[in-house]
């Protein structure tokens, strides 16, 4: 691992902690509105996700993506710890998660770089951080984070998990997005179309045309081609980066996976 600089590197961590319409599951569970506060072991989920982006070398600054209700962010315990490493600016939740990055990049003219994190992601570590963003250095447009099945399965043989089928490779989502340059938005801009299909693998390849659907259904394509692919239709450079941490695809949506996450942690 090469480090890095954060004035050099100057990566603006964006951190989505804001709430979908309804009723979250996670957060009714445990008798909160917002899934991000609700605590694991005594610290909120997002505070985590702070402590974890404060401690990465390559990120300069972060900026909270909230509802206005969540109230003062001091309140929450673990966010005074991370804003005394760091620069910790808060925005309003635009109507959908896309939107909302979109708009905190644009609001932000003068950053180069961006990191898109979620509040969901308690196991994150500065180490998952730092390597995706050494492995994502210098690769225009934007880097997607994943992790292959069987390093899921190795750690947590009976996780069920949500996987992305390629030719020779099956792979989950880690929730890091890196963006290296403005080209990124074009990305951000598409992925607002498709949102709503994020869990739903087949409709999420339609959405790419029926040629890459083909491609998708028969498992045609490498990780490399496909995200090849898809850089041409979303109209921006796309890299699949691939990260050796289970834990790194570990997100929280439902209260199985919360209770899972409480037992990882307790387990250290």
């Amino acid at each position: 691992m090469t480090g890095h600089d954060p004035h050099e590197a100057g990566y603006t961590a964006i951190v989505i902690a804001g709430k979908r319409p309804g009723t979250d599951p996670v957060a009714a569970a445990r008798g909160q509105t917002y899934k991000a506060l609700v605590e694991i072991h005594g610290q909120a989920m997002i505070a985590r996700v702070l402590d974890a982006l404060s401690q990465a070398p390559a990120i300069a600054r972060i900026v909270l993506v909230t509802e206005d209700a969540i109230g003062p962010l001091d309140a929450i315990p673990g966010v005074a710890e991370a804003k005394t490493r760091l620069p910790v600016e808060r925005v309003r939740a635009a109507p959908t998660i896309s939107a909302s990055v979109c708009a905190a990049i644009e609001a932000r003219e003068n950053d180069p770089r961006f990191l898109i994190a979620t509040a969901d992601h308690p196991l994150l570590t500065k180490d998952m951080v730092n390597d995706f963003l050494d492995r994502s250095q210098g690769k225009p447009g934007v880097s997607i984070a994943l992790v292959a099945r069987e390093t899921i399965e190795d750690a947590y043989p009976q996780m069920q998990r949500t996987y992305l089928k390629f030719r020779g490779a099956e792979v989950s989502g880690a929730n890091l997005f890196a963006i290296n340059d403005r080209s990124g938005l074009n990305a951000v801009r598409f992925w607002e179309k498709v949102e709503a299909n994020r869990k739903r693998p087949w409709k999420l390849a339609a959405a790419f045309g029926p040629l890459n659907l083909i491609g998708f259904a028969l498992k045609l394509f490498s990780i490399d081609t496909a995200f090849r692919r898809a850089g041409k239709i979303v109209r921006c450079p796309a890299h699949a980066i691939l990260l050796p941490y289970a834990n790194a695809a570990i997100d929280v949506d439902k209260p199985s996976d919360l209770e899972q996450v409480e037992a990882i942690l307790a387990a250290r």
